[in-house]
């Protein structure tokens, strides 16, 4: 810990695991996860949903080793970088920040264990940053300095690399320019079908049980709902367990005895803060932040 404080400050693994441990259910999404389903298509990782998962992860409070250390007043942001290095020559290091204010809320975490185990390797072993509600570019793996500035960061990863229109919803159209950008950040409301895939077939007659999950980006989830007439009225689905406002949620629904013939399913979540799922999908030139309403075609025979 160093930079805008009132002392520069080391903790070895020992020392941080004797500070009050904290649990937090969190979903881990990247920020382009279902890049692939972009029209028209845009560069990048052609993601389709399995670009997030969701754990439990045990840790402690990033406003704990900020306070050990002393934020001095006029800090702006703190910044957090990682014992990767870049993968090939001259390219710049990886390093994200978050708002004082942000990094100081008693949520954001710097986590040792994940489902009650080590943190694995391949999940940012020894330790990590939780960014709860936002996407996983902040959560920086294998954590191993922590800068408070005095001043907005404009290094590339914050200032170039991970930013989004700033427009309702990121949305633009296809070669518009001249757009002012800013840093992705929070998360939106999404939900999934979970055992039913799109073209799948079922028995006339069958009453079908439909599950998923859902989660609300930066906060809870509210309800869940189904409609089967193309998004004309929605029937509320059963949620399951709560985990926590940032964790997925499991939610199902009894489905009425199917007609032959070709049948259209639709799904969407709303969360706490009202926020719901878009009917039609947004775009930009990163492909970050889908959310629309899930559709999966079915047919009765």
């Amino acid at each position: 810990m160093r930079g805008h404080v009132n002392q520069t400050l080391s903790l070895s693994i020992g020392e941080l695991l004797k500070l009050p441990r904290v649990e937090l259910a969190a979903v881990n999404q990247c920020s382009g996860n279902s890049r692939g389903f972009f029209l028209p298509r845009v560069p990048g990782a052609q993601w389709a949903h399995g670009a997030m998962g969701n754990a439990r992860w045990t840790g402690v409070l990033l406003k704990d080793v900020l306070d050990r250390a002393g934020v001095k007043p006029g800090a702006v942001q703190v910044r957090f970088n990682g014992l990767d290095e870049p993968v090939v020559p001259d390219a710049p290091d990886f390093r994200k920040s978050l708002d004082i204010d942000h990094a100081r809320d008693g949520e954001v975490m710097i986590v040792f264990a994940m489902n009650g185990e080590q943190l694995p390797l391949l999940n940012g072993f020894p330790l990590r940053l939780i960014v709860p509600g936002w996407y996983s570019t902040y959560w920086v793996k294998m954590l191993s300095d922590i800068e408070v500035l005095d001043r907005q960061d404009d290094n590339y990863w914050m200032a170039t690399a991970y930013t989004v229109p700033d427009t309702p919803h990121a949305n633009i159209k296809p070669g518009q320019t001249g757009v002012k950008m800013v840093p992705i950040s929070r998360m939106v409301p999404r939900s999934f079908f979970t055992n039913i895939s799109d073209g799948a077939s079922l028995p006339v007659g069958a009453v079908a049980t439909i599950r998923g999950i859902a989660f609300g980006g930066d906060a809870g989830v509210a309800k869940v709902e189904l409609s089967m007439d193309d998004g004309r009225t929605w029937q509320p689905a059963t949620l399951g367990e709560d985990h926590g406002k940032y964790s997925f949620r499991r939610w199902q629904l009894d489905i009425p005895q199917l007609t032959k013939g070709g049948h259209s399913l639709m799904v969407r979540c709303t969360n706490a803060a009202g926020d719901i799922q878009p009917g039609a999908s947004n775009w930009n030139t990163s492909g970050f932040m889908r959310n629309v309403v899930e559709t999966v075609q079915l047919t009765a025979i």
